[in-house]
């Protein structure tokens, strides 16, 4: 009998495999619910998951600004593959914060396995439960599908 083992892979390679598999866990799901429930069903499965998990993240930034809550995203989002820079301005008496994402793991991956754009079952949903859990409110002001260089969101507290 024949023994072969395992080879260990450089760190930067294994790098980049964690985080696509990370990239592409929710659109796969996404896909799974649609293959096994069908469109409509699939649908509501996933977002009543993607909002039960985000309610839990979400617990975490009560009662925080919108600028703890940025820079809270830019100490994470690096390790999980986004490039992403945070402007913070007064605009109206209010404290308004531009998160500029300049690269998207969820978009690299979804594009290198020919699956749709991931943006309307993950930026829109979170977009839309920041709003509904009374988190902030988000706005996109750029989008790269759209051919934009990059994708940006305008952040402003909850009212």
């Amino acid at each position: 009998m024949t023994k072969v083992t395992g080879q260990g892979i450089d760190a930067e390679k294994q790098k980049s495999m964690l985080i696509e598999a990370v990239a592409l866990k929710l659109p796969l799901l996404y896909q799974a619910l649609k293959e096994t429930y069908g469109e409509e069903k699939g649908r509501q499965v996933y977002d009543e998951i993607f909002e039960t998990n985000f309610k839990k993240r979400a617990a975490q930034f009560k009662d925080k600004s919108i600028v703890d809550i940025m820079m809270a995203e830019i100490e994470v989002f690096p390790t999980f593959g986004w490039e992403i820079a945070i402007e913070k301005l007064e605009e109206n008496g209010n404290t308004v914060c531009y998160e500029h994402l300049g690269r998207c793991p969820h978009l690299d991956a979804t594009r290198k396995y020919k699956l749709p754009d991931p943006c309307d079952i993950i930026c829109d949903m979170d977009c839309r439960m920041g709003e509904k859990y009374k988190v902030g409110k988000w706005e996109r002001m750029k989008h790269m599908p759209s051919g934009d260089p990059e994708c940006c969101f305008k952040i402003t507290p909850y009212s």
